[in-house]
Formats: C-alpha cells, structure tokens, sequence
C-alpha cells in the first residue's frame, strides 16, 4: 500500500475506533493555516469514516477557498455555513458574560458598536474596558489595534515575556523564554498573563520536562511579534532554536521544519538549509508531495552558492520524479562557473 495512503487508512482507522467508544467530535481550527497535507486528510476523514458516530467540525475564514476553491464539496453528508456577525443583542449579552459586571449602558453601546458582530474584537475590547473603564471614550477601532493596547497596557515584565514568546510561535514552553533571558520572573509574569487571559497553559506538553503555553488566539500572537525589531527578533530567534536543538534529544529530523523557519529568521541560512533538507526527506517518506516539493523549493530560493543549488536543485527534480511529475523534473543548470562540471561522477 501507498505510504500515505497508509497513513490516511491508519488515521481513519484511529478515528472510527474512537467513534466506535463514543459518539465523538472532532473540531479543527483555523484550518485557513493548515497546509496541504493536513487539508488532505480532513478531506479524506470526511470522505471515508462513515459508519460511526463521528462529526468533524472545521473552522476556517472564506480566504481558505481562494487557495482550494473546491476543497470540502461534493463529500458525503457535508453542510457549509456561514456565520453572520454577532447581532447586538448577542453581542451584549458576551460582553456581560465577560466581564462579568453591568457594563454601563454608553460603554456597553460602544463597546458592542465598534466590534460590529467580531467576537474576537469584542473580547478585546470588554477585556480592554475591564482593565481600564474610562478607555471605552476612544476604543481603538480595528481588532489589531484592540490587541496592540492591551498589550502596550501591560507591566513591563509580563510584556516582555509576551514578546519573547510570539518569536516562538502560537505554541511555546517556558524553557524557551528562559533561555531567551530577557524575562526574571518568568512564572510570576506567565501566571499573570493567563489570568489576563492572553496564554493559556496546556495540560500537557510536547517537550518533556517542560511547560507548554499557548496564545489565546493567533492574532495576539501575530501583534506582538510585530512590535519587535527586527534585530531583536533575529537574536531571539537563534535563541529558540538552540534551544529546540538541545531539546530535542536527537529528534531534530521531527522538528526539522520548525528549525528551519527559526534559522532562517535569525540570518544563518546554511542551518536552515540543512534543517529544510532534513523535513523534505522526512515528507518525501511520508509520500506527503506537496509538502516535498514546497520545501525543496524553499531550500533552493534560500541557496547562493551555485555548487549548492544545484545538489538542491538535483534533490528537487529527483522528488518531483519520484511524484510522477515529468515535465517539471527537468534539471536546470545553475548558472556559473560550477554548472560546467558534472553533478555526478562519470566513471
């Protein structure tokens, strides 16, 4: 059997088995971010786990289908809908139920005005009002710039540890943020962030040893992580991934594409090459294609040395081969001196 045809069936199988125990719910979010493969196999989910009680729930902005303009039609027993924006009444009850206090009729009214049916917005803006009442005169008036405020708003130390923790990514660990050192009181700073309701520690974590966070929201995440300077993100992005590496215990080809996006943000391409590589080897064994090739790819725009293109240019068409990709498996010649030698031995 195919191998990620094999992986598909295993997931299904998974799945169905869990169904088979309970009636289950399977919700995926944002899925606007997912990539090819793991749009590939909610498709597949949907398409063949049918005899049991499972429903998958998929989360996604419109501009999902600007990229995958079919994606989710024709599957057995599928309903696409549309959410309107929160009605005013709605939305002034959630500003109750998040504040948990009676908002005063003009600051409701403003409160519910501006966010215009967001719900994101109008947690921001109920958690900006609970934080500082007399904001609500001048409410900012995009979710950005909600976020940015509240943000802004906090004690130096709990925004300094927010800052470092965007350059990890929607999901970090505390031993990152240590390692950054930018932040004394790291626990302390983490609690009080909770509380505030921008992270949200996990019950479990990926790093053994280690406490997992997570960002409330992508959004918030995406804020703060540009309000660093550039040079300041490149320095805290060496840091994460030295300290992915020491982490990782040997498992770097599992987080090989994670290290090369870090890498590659703090300036030294020659390891995020190398880490871009090791999860095209990894894909290409999983006979995920799409990713292959895109990695491949990335690798090759990042290359300047022309003996090393074209080696990288080489492993490109040799996987797009492998994919049954002909026309696009021609080799290329890099360009240069290099390009006049062969790229493998003659005798």
């Amino acid at each position: 059997m195919d191998e990620q045809l094999l992986l598909l069936f295993s997931a299904r199988r998974l799945v169905e088995r869990l169904g088979r125990e309970q009636p289950t719910l399977l919700i995926f979010e944002d899925i606007h971010w997912a990539d090819a493969g793991q749009l590939d196999l909610i498709a597949y989910l949907a398409a063949h786990v049918r005899e049991t009680p499972v429903l998958l729930l998929a989360l996604a902005r419109p501009e999902l289908l600007d990229d995958r303009p079919g994606w989710g039609t024709g599957l057995h027993a599928t309903t696409s809908i549309g959410l309107d924006p929160v009605s005013p009444a709605d939305s002034a009850a959630l500003v109750g139920q998040l504040t948990g206090a009676e908002v005063p009729a003009p600051a409701l009214g403003r409160l519910v005005e501006v966010a215009g049916g967001n719900p994101l917005f109008l947690e921001e803006l109920a958690a900006g009002w609970m934080e500082d009442p007399d904001r609500s005169a001048e409410l900012p008036t995009t979710v950005r710039a909600a976020i940015a405020a509240r943000v802004d708003a906090l004690p130096p130390e709990q925004r300094s540890a927010l800052l470092a923790a965007s350059v990890v990514g929607k999901v970090f660990w505390r031993g990152a943020l240590q390692a950054a050192g930018t932040v004394d009181s790291i626990d302390r700073s983490l609690d009080a962030l909770e509380a505030r309701d921008f992270v949200r520690r996990e019950a479990t974590s990926r790093v053994q040893g280690d406490v997992e966070f997570s960002f409330r929201h992508a959004l918030i995440r995406d804020v703060c992580y540009s309000t660093l300077p550039r040079a300041q993100r490149r320095s805290a992005h060496e840091s994460v991934a030295r300290y992915i590496e020491q982490v990782s215990g040997g498992q770097d080809r599992e987080l090989a594409w994670l290290l090369s996006h870090h890498w590659q943000e703090a300036g030294d391409l020659v390891r995020a090459v190398g880490y871009l590589l090791l999860a095209a080897e990894r894909a290409e064994e999983a006979r995920a294609e799409k990713e292959t090739i895109e990695l491949l790819q990335r690798a090759l725009r990042l290359v300047t040395e022309v003996g090393e293109r074209s080696r990288v240019g080489l492993k490109l068409a040799l996987a797009r081969v492998r994919f049954e990709d002909f026309e696009q498996g021609a080799v290329k010649p890099a360009r240069g001196p290099a390009c006049a030698r062969p790229l493998l031995p003659l005798d």
